[in-house]
């Protein structure tokens, strides 16, 4: 995607609220294991090129086995993956990885090419015996948020994206209400509203227990908001 497509715009306001809990626990998982594949770009998380605007920047990518995909909830959480020799790697979920066999394991990485080199060699296809733990991700500048293509005055679907921590939640509140009304994460990991007017405000709740409120003052197709801010790490 050209970068001449996104317009980022000025929050007109947000919010931060203070952690409420550290969302990273220093235990590790154990019992992982990793593939590799080349079709990196286009993954179901919706971050489209990993080198793009939406992107992580980088080609230290995976995807995530069905069961550790969990629908879409994983989607921008950042993993570090060890072998036995202490070797590491750290990863940022951005697909899914359905395929029948290992991607049906419990804790099963299918990581780029590049990432899974750190691990192991290439020839060797699988890698048994890795442990892991969820990291904070290395990015760099503000948590954003993008309407999805195709939004108008009655419909549209959220991308955010670039954080740091996990999204946990994402909510509207339209002009004429006092209330947010939680919306449901797709399995590309988009958060879709039938909504009606404009200027209209999105809470978004990290794993952490932060909020970052924007006010949106029109719904247009592909517009990206620079939310001003970043969630917090421990």
């Amino acid at each position: 995607m050209k970068l001449n497509f996104l317009l980022l715009l000025t929050l007109s306001s947000f919010v931060l609220l203070s952690r409420a809990q550290c969302p990273f626990s220093k235990t590790s998982v154990t019992g992982a294991s990793a593939t590799f594949y080349t079709a990196i770009n286009n993954g179901n998380c919706g971050y489209e090129g990993v080198t793009g605007a939406l992107g992580p920047g980088n080609t230290m990518i995976t995807a995530l086995g069905t069961k550790l995909y969990q629908n879409g909830a994983q989607c921008g959480q950042c993993f570090k993956i060890s072998n036995s020799k202490n070797n590491s790697v750290v990863v940022m979920a951005i697909d899914s990885c359905n395929d029948a066999g290992y991607c049906q394991r419990a804790n099963h990485f299918d990581l780029s090419q590049d990432a899974f080199s750190v691990l192991g060699q290439t020839s060797q296809g699988v890698l048994d015996g890795l442990s892991y733990v969820k990291v904070p991700c290395q990015v760099t500048g503000n948590v954003k948020i993008m309407m999805k293509d195709g939004s108008n005055p009655y419909w549209t679907s959220f991308l955010v994206y670039n954080t740091k921590v996990a999204i946990k939640q994402v909510s509207i509140k339209l002009s004429n209400s006092n209330q947010f009304i939680p919306l449901t994460r797709t399995s590309y990991n988009y958060w879709p509203s039938n909504i009606s007017g404009a200027n209209f405000q999105i809470k978004i709740e990290s794993i952490g227990g932060e909020f970052i409120y924007v006010t949106i003052p029109s719904v247009v197709s592909r517009k990206v908001y620079d939310t001003a801010t970043q969630f917090s790490t421990c």
